[in-house]
């Protein structure tokens, strides 16, 4: 037995020993984030292992231990997933040798979101939603049950306000009521869901309640009333006070159709309201932590009702007077009299005037006062006398058919009891008595066509009797609804009518009615027609409005009325406008239409390059205004240049439509900046302009330290304190259009000047125009003027001195006909900016020119015997080398000789002694050699000298020299014959006397008229040039007294003509004095 078990156990040993293991398994998942409920699989597989291998699968939570859901096969189905199937999944497989279990994998089940959960604190919930009371801070937490977790977004009345699960609002006020939306998303599973609450502000009225009390139900009863407008929700009113006195189980609180924020009680008729009774109205809100209110007072008047009658002072009319002063609310009074006299039912008709004479004594006159207080009215009776022809009155001679109506007889006097008899006579002629006894009216509940006839009123008392006219019934019906008809009809809307303008309209209008009806035609309340048939031709917009057709009953004066709306269509003037604006910072472009006027207001709608702008993109707004259309096209560089877009505009007035064009397109150039500064030199302006293009583009500053102006259209300009600009540091200028992505930018660099010149020292002989140069080393922003001071300091400007030629960038000075001392020193250019300033100094010497050779005077000889003319010829040293640019050819008279004036032979007259000045005359030629001064006194002893000059270095003077007398080897022959012509001259004029003396008896007015009579003498006085020439050589030259004055030119004595002299080739000359201080002549 025992070989046998050990034969089994070696055989089951070596059975095992056969078998394969079961290796580590495989845990694969079609999908390890499924979505809830999709299907999936797990699948559970191993490289070796004898069978059979038996599978069980294992699941465990996020923490929690594996448990077995499953065993069985090597792969498991699932249909429907769920979230609670999220967890580690492995698979445990095993056969005969061994058990091995698979790594843990983890399967997560994607969901949600769910519909949302919104907790608001602090809250009250109410039907519509939560309530909060206005500046409480409210906190709205969202929670969506969701894997992965859900991103969460509120909106607020559909607008996006806040992104997460909590938002919180501080302070809430009452513009926050609205719709409060949580929107939960799943990223992962696109997936959304959302919750809308919506949440009330609370918010009290203003102020407190206000009280009144009024009469009501005829002055029977009261109403109290109590109004507190405003707030939200409505504030809770409620009266207390007298009323539990006053019955408040009838209290009847009415509908509140006016004042929803009040109330009205009614209190219950019958007296049973105490006198001075005190009404308090409470008004509660939730926002109010207290109560607040209203009180009001009534009361009976004190006094007694009293009547009175007086007449006025014409005895025309009787004035009955009741009066009931005092109480709260007042009472209501009133008069009732013979023949209906009276003003019933109104309250302060409490006087009551009737005509003088039209009454008798005796008859009563009743005064009525009420008081909602008081169940009993209180009377006051003026009673007057005997009975009148009575009055028969219908409430209505004309009743509708169906309608109630009433017959009263009165008497206008008579002493009560008054008894009335109402009789009817029908068509027939029989007299029926309708009612009889002291009553005075007879109520017919239900008129019908039977009760037309006569009726007359029959009032008697124990006086007389009197019957009243005839009155006539007539029952009638009518009109009804009129009926109104409009032909031609263009449309039929909800609100009316609507025509073409310039169309003839025509309005019928019809209604049932007996008698027939008459129509009125009413345009906005004013009437404009007589008749059912009303046109109005070629029809205009200012038609347009409520046309009503009234039909009126004559006998019941009763009328009915149709209103119907008509509108007239008309186009608005012109056509579309359109423009182009730019949007969101300059960024897109706004599309704007208009095309005002018009009605109904005209349908636009923009057509163009939109596709091209991304039409998909559009946002067109709102159209607040019915006339414009507003279009939004998106950012990003979208809309290409010279985009035109067209706006079509139509109207059911216009056959066609009708449109306008707009054009978008980039500014042409490029942005330009430039710098300036103002006349006061108080601001330093940086313009920057980016002219063109639609719509206009945004330009704006950026400077150093945050100097800037951004966001502002137009901002082109920075305006800074004139030297507060920064040296060096860049000036920005932005411009940005709608059609360019990127910003556009100008930049300015501003510096301080810097001057610079040619030559810092400029040399230059005396008497020339010279000029200094100033120029700026760069083009300077902003640029100023380049001003030059003098060697004084002084501003120079344009004068005859100086010449100013200058330019933005450069500024020369021309300093004309210099001088030594005049003109040499510093010279100072200057110029600034809003920067900084600089200057320069430039340093001018005026030198005079060399100093000329010496002159010498060779011949100064007379040209003529008549001594008025000088010829002179000089030489000057060293004439190869030049330095001279002409001469000083100078004179001045030295003596004046004795000579024959005036008739006097006397031949020893005083010498006078010349003049001390020289006189000038300017030889510009510096080749000339000589020269010819004529105009000379022959009586005048002159002295000549020639000086040499080198512009206006003037040399030394010539030694002085007077003119001698010409030589000359005709003179003894023409002495000789002057001599022999004198001798014959003489013999003749011998003879000729001689002859007349003998026979002077025979001529004796000739010899009276040569010889005079016997006692006279004869003389002769013959003075000549020559003799005068020839008497001052040999007598020496006189010296003439007292001297010429220094002048631009001279006038010689005894000289017909001013000094002159032409020489050949010398430009004219002017004769000047020489003052003696010059360098004196070397006399040879």
């Amino acid at each position: 037995m025992q070989n046998s078990l050990h034969e089994v156990e070696e055989s089951l040993h070596a059975y095992k020993e056969e078998q394969i293991s079961v290796s580590k398994p495989s845990l694969l998942m079609s999908d390890a984030s499924p979505v809830e409920g999709s299907s999936m699989w797990l699948r559970c597989s191993v490289e070796k292992g004898t069978e059979p291998i038996q599978y069980v699968w294992q699941h465990a939570v996020l923490g929690g231990n594996f448990t077995t859901f499953a065993h069985g096969g090597s792969s498991i189905n699932v249909s429907n997933t769920e979230r609670n199937h999220t967890g580690w999944y492995r698979c445990v497989a095993s056969n005969a040798v061994n058990r091995e279990s698979s790594d843990q994998s983890w399967l997560h089940i994607t969901f949600g979101p769910d519909v949302p959960q919104i907790d608001v604190t602090p809250y009250s919930l109410t039907e519509r939603g939560y309530s909060a009371l206005e500046t409480e801070n409210v906190s709205l937490l969202c929670q969506a049950q969701s894997s992965p977790a859900s991103q969460y977004i509120w909106l607020y009345n559909d607008s996006q306000v806040h992104t997460g699960p909590h938002f919180s609002i501080t302070k809430i006020l009452r513009m926050h009521t609205g719709d409060y939306t949580c929107l939960a998303q799943n990223s992962h599973l696109k997936t959304r869901s959302r919750k809308t609450v919506s949440l009330a502000v609370y918010y009290p009225p203003d102020g407190s309640p206000s009280c009144s009390v009024e009469p009501a139900l005829n002055h029977t009863s009261l109403r109290l009333l109590c109004s507190w407008p405003g707030g939200f929700p409505s504030p809770s009113l409620h009266w207390t006070g007298n009323m539990t006195h006053a019955g408040q189980e009838q209290v009847d609180t009415g509908q509140q159709t006016h004042l929803p924020a009040g109330t009205n009680v009614l209190l219950p008729p019958g007296g049973l309201i105490p006198n001075s009774s005190l009404f308090t109205c409470l008004g509660s809100h939730p926002a109010l932590k207290q109560q607040t209110e209203c009180s009001t007072i009534t009361y009976i008047p004190p006094a007694e009702l009293l009547c009175s009658a007086n007449v006025t002072e014409d005895k025309q009319y009787l004035r009955l007077s009741c009066s009931w002063d005092g109480g709260a609310p007042q009472a209501l009074v009133w008069w009732e009299g013979p023949k209906g006299q009276g003003k019933e039912g109104e309250e302060k008709t409490n006087v009551l005037i009737l005509s003088y004479g039209a009454f008798h004594f005796e008859k009563p006159y009743v005064c009525y006062a009420r008081h909602p207080l008081l169940a009993q009215m209180k009377t006051c009776r003026l009673t007057l006398a005997p009975v009148s022809k009575p009055d028969l009155l219908m409430s209505d001679a004309s009743p509708v058919e169906g309608s109630s109506m009433w017959l009263r007889c009165s008497v206008e006097k008579g002493t009560e009891p008054i008894q009335y008899v109402l009789q009817h006579e029908a068509g027939g002629g029989s007299i029926t008595t309708l009612s009889q006894g002291n009553s005075t009216a007879v109520t017919i509940t239900n008129v019908d066509r039977n009760h037309t006839g006569w009726y007359r009123c029959v009032a008697g008392n124990h006086i007389n009797s009197e019957s009243s006219d005839r009155l006539r019934l007539e029952v009638v019906f009518g009109p009804d609804v009129p009926q109104v008809d409009v032909t031609p009809v263009y449309s039929l809307t909800e609100r009316g009518y609507s025509a073409l303008e310039g169309e003839t309209v025509s309005l019928l209008c019809q209604a049932q009615s007996s008698p027939a009806s008459q129509y009125m035609w009413f345009y906005n309340n004013s009437q404009v027609h007589t008749g059912p048939h009303f046109s109005i031709t070629k029809i205009l917009r200012m038609h347009t409005g409520d046309y009503t057709c009234l039909a009126q009953n004559s006998h019941l004066k009763t009328r009915s009325r149709k209103t119907i709306s008509l509108a007239v269509y008309y186009p608005p003037d012109g056509s579309p406008s359109c423009s182009v604006e730019p949007a969101l910072n300059h960024t897109s472009l706004r599309l704007l239409c208009s095309w005002p006027g018009g009605f109904p207001s005209p349908s636009l709608h923009w057509t163009g390059d939109l596709l091209q702008a991304g039409q998909d993109q559009v946002d067109t707004g709102q159209q607040t205004n019915p006339t414009d259309t507003e279009m939004l096209l998106p950012a990003g560089d979208l809309v290409p240049n010279h985009s035109l877009f067209t706006c079509l505009g139509s109207h059911p007035a216009l056959k066609q439509q009708t449109e306008c064009s707009s054009i978008t397109y980039i500014p042409p150039a490029e942005p330009v900046c430039f710098a300036y500064v103002t006349n006061s030199k108080q601001y330093l302006m940086l313009s920057c302009s980016w002219d063109g293009g639609a719509p206009k583009a945004l330009v704006w500053w950026e400077g150093p330290g945050g100097l800037y102006k951004g966001g502002e259209e137009n901002s082109n300009i920075l305006v800074l304190r004139y030297g507060s600009a920064r040296s060096g540091k860049p000036y920005t200028c932005y411009a940005k259009h709608p059609l360019l992505l990127q910003t556009k930018t100008c930049r300015l660099t501003l510096e301080a000047p810097v001057l610079l010149t040619q030559r810092r020292v400029v040399s230059v002989y005396e008497g020339s125009d010279v000029q200094l140069t100033c120029n700026l080393r760069a083009n300077y922003l902003p640029t100023n003027d380049i001003t030059w001071f003098n060697n004084q300091g002084a501003d120079v400007r344009d004068t005859s001195k100086y010449m100013l030629l200058r330019t933005s960038a450069w500024a020369n000075l021309t300093v004309r006909d210099t001088d030594e001392t005049q003109d040499s020193g510093e010279y100072r250019c200057s110029t600034s900016n809003a920067v900084g300033g600089a200057e320069i100094n430039v340093t001018l010497v005026v030198k005079k020119h060399p100093m000329p050779p010496n002159a010498t005077l060779v011949r100064v000889v007379y040209s003529s015997q008549h001594r008025n003319e000088v010829e002179l010829e000089w030489q000057v040293e060293g004439e190869e080398d030049g330095g001279w640019t002409g001469f000083f050819l100078e004179h001045r008279w030295v003596s004046e000789g004795p000579g024959r004036r005036g008739g006097s032979n006397d031949s020893k007259s005083e010498e006078r002694s010349g003049s001390q000045d020289w006189y000038r005359s300017i030889i510009q030629d510096p080749d000339a050699r000589s020269h010819t001064v004529r105009g000379l006194t022959p009586t005048i002893t002159y002295r000549f000298r020639i000086t040499p000059v080198n512009h206006r270095t003037i040399g030394h003077p010539s030694a002085a020299r007077s003119p001698v007398e010409l030589r000359n080897t005709a003179y003894p022959a023409v002495i000789g014959a002057a001599v022999g012509g004198m001798l014959f001259a003489v013999i003749s004029t011998l003879l000729l006397l001689l002859y007349i003396i003998r026979n002077r008896n025979n001529n004796p007015r000739l010899h009276d008229m040569l010889f005079g009579s016997q006692h006279s003498q004869s003389r002769e006085n013959i003075n000549f040039a020559e003799d005068e020439a020839v008497r001052g050589s040999e007598g020496g030259m006189e010296d003439r007294g007292g001297s010429l004055s220094p002048g631009p030119t001279v006038a010689v004595p005894q000289a017909s003509s001013s000094l002159t002299s032409s020489p050949p080739s010398a430009a004219p000359i002017t004769l000047s004095p020489v003052s003696n201080s010059q360098a004196p002549p070397t006399d040879e």
